[in-house]
């Protein structure tokens, strides 16, 4: 009688008696195999869950706002959750700040200016030079891209 490469499993030749001891030996071979797998499985998925829940949650929103052209007060957009990052673009500028912190980067082409903002709470007010550069073009739809802080 020969044997499997792997599990050392039973393989009959024609000629070969047939046992019931080495079917019950094959099968505890395979059923100690699918045990060490779902073991294994099982703790390699408990690593990793543990490995995420270290890392947070990290979670992204949209919240709009439509332009009013006024340039002279801040133009400013509310979140629904405290933003650690905000991201935001019309056509080709991008515009990019980080909560907390006192200025905003707008990118148009080879044009860049900094924003200075104010955050308030979920507030962040926004004043640039002009209109573009303030995200407040008037009638424009304004896509505020935001990752939510997870420690909130």
């Amino acid at each position: 009688m020969n044997k499997t490469q792997n599990y050392n499993l039973n393989q009959w030749e024609k000629s070969d008696k047939v046992l019931m001891d080495d079917f019950n030996a094959d099968n505890a071979k395979i059923d100690a195999a699918l045990k060490g797998e779902a073991g294994a499985r099982a703790a390699g998925d408990a690593a990793l869950q543990a490995a995420l829940s270290a890392k947070g949650n990290c979670r992204i929103r949209t919240v709009t706002r439509v332009g009013d052209g006024d340039i002279n007060k801040p133009a400013t957009v509310t979140f629904p959750e405290k933003p650690l990052l905000v991201m935001a673009g019309l056509g080709t500028s991008i515009f990019l700040a980080y909560y907390g912190v006192g200025y905003g980067t707008f990118l148009h082409g080879s044009d860049s200016g900094i924003n200075l903002i104010t955050w308030s709470g979920n507030s962040m007010s926004m004043e640039g030079r002009d209109a573009n550069t303030q995200c407040n073009v008037k009638g424009a739809q304004y896509t505020f891209v935001y990752l939510v802080d997870p420690n909130v």
